[in-house]
């Protein structure tokens, strides 16, 4: 059973005979209303949770007539100003909000980016926005209210924003779970993709030498490289290798992608359909580019395009001169969060992606 303070921002949650045996953070998400286990998390690894008096590990089990603390922090006032802006709403209830989101918006403040961001014309649009559990005993900074998951600030496309705290949660467990997501791109890809699919997986990483890049390492290096750290952080763990500092394999996480082939033009450029069972910084860009089929308009990842002369000058400007990747979110599938029903969101190519594709039919190649 549980009881709430809401004035104190504490739960108390008593375990019953039922939950016996169950680990600390699944019994919390069972028992908090809709509150993720990795936020859950989160707060136990602050310290905002106790288990009859003293702090709790994640990983406990608990035993009958447990009494339990959560420390709750609701999220301070938005310190980010309402800001009009015209939105492309696909759908929208009480607890979320679907748009198709432009190229050129960035979704919320960063560095180099101060605004406006998608999350201003949110706040003005709907007042309030769903947010993240924070941790206790720290400063919140509430920057990113009503976000579960985000797009490139040049990338278009569906994306899904909370209302409600309740819906953010259950909304951030479904991309964290990567079980009932659909997450559907369109690609124009700088070579001609031969194979009617591509499954492709490796492991991201921050690129040590340029900073707003992510590398990649394949699934068997990785392999190797946390082998030679688990040997050497076994080898310091007895002592001998003296006060050698082991390093660390944290910043590296897999990324699975699928590419299928739409259409070939002039055996050269091909329309992809990319879909994603991870969802990493940058890791359709990332992935493009290990397979030797850089996404066009990449300024990041990709060098500026020069098609061959069986283009037409209109088709070469066009790619040459492209703005921004060429990469759309077109397909979004999910559960509702607070109804469970099973939904799928479309958005249409954008003009200036459209403009490039309807230019280039005429060189499709038949298979």
């Amino acid at each position: 059973m549980a009881e709430h303070s809401q004035g104190l921002g504490l739960g108390l949650f008593v375990v019953e005979a039922a939950a016996v045996g169950q680990r600390l953070d699944v019994f919390l998400a069972a028992q908090a209303g809709g509150a993720s286990r990795s936020k859950l998390q989160k707060l136990i690894a602050a310290g905002a949770v106790t288990v009859n008096g003293r702090r709790a590990t994640a990983k406990q089990l608990v035993i009958l007539g447990d009494q339990l603390v959560v420390q709750w922090q609701e999220p301070p006032p938005s310190q980010l100003s309402p800001m009009p802006m015209q939105l492309q709403i696909l759908f929208e209830d009480d607890e979320m909000i679907v748009l198709d989101k432009p190229a050129g918006l960035c979704v919320h403040p960063g560095a180099g980016e101060p605004g406006p961001t998608l999350v201003q014309g949110l706040l003005h649009h709907c007042g309030r926005l769903g947010a993240p559990l924070i941790r206790a005993g720290q400063t919140p900074v509430w920057t990113r209210p009503g976000i579960v998951h985000r797009l490139d600030k040049d990338t278009s496309g569906v994306m899904v924003c909370a209302k409600t705290d309740r819906a953010h949660a259950a909304l951030a467990q479904q991309f964290q779970d990567k079980k009932t997501l659909v997450r559907e791109y369109l690609a124009l890809l700088d070579g001609a993709m031969m194979q009617d699919e591509i499954r492709h997986s490796s492991y991201l990483y921050r690129d040590p030498k340029r900073r707003l890049r992510f590398a990649s390492m394949s699934d068997s290096d990785f392999r190797g490289l946390k082998d030679e750290h688990d040997e050497l952080a076994a080898a310091a763990a007895t002592g001998l290798l003296g006060r050698q500092r082991v390093g660390s394999i944290k910043g590296y996480r897999q990324a699975q992608s699928l590419f299928t082939r739409e259409a070939v033009y002039g055996q050269r450029l091909t329309l992809a359909r990319v879909r994603l069972y991870t969802g990493r910084t940058h890791q359709i860009r990332v992935h493009a580019c290990d397979l030797a089929l850089p996404i066009i308009g990449d300024q990041l990842y990709h060098r500026r395009v020069q098609l061959p002369l069986t283009f037409s000058p209109e088709v070469r400007a066009l790619v040459a001169q492209a703005p921004r990747q060429m990469l759309h979110a077109h397909k979004l599938g999910l559960h509702h969060p607070v109804s469970g029903e099973s939904l799928c969101f479309e958005a249409a190519l954008p003009s200036d992606f459209a403009g490039i594709v309807g230019l280039l039919l005429e060189y499709r190649t038949r298979f």
